[in-house]
């Protein structure tokens, strides 16, 4: 997990990630992400039909693994 990307310009500071987002900036497949959120070792949020990954919860994982 060396590669972890920049969030993009446009995003606002501490705005949830779309999952597919969020797994690009982790350097792991979305699938392997809704994995470790079914597993519970991941937080995510459900707005509407949309599950997303709070910012917090991103840097946490990004920081120390899941």
């Amino acid at each position: 997990m060396n590669s972890i990307t920049t969030p993009p310009a446009t995003r606002q500071p501490g705005a949830p990630w779309p999952i597919d987002d969020a797994a690009a900036h982790l350097g792991i497949c979305s699938r392997h992400l809704r994995r470790l959120i079914d597993d519970n070792k991941i937080r995510s949020i459900r707005l509407g039909r949309r599950i997303m990954i709070p910012a917090a919860e991103l840097e946490r994982v990004a920081n120390e693994g899941a």
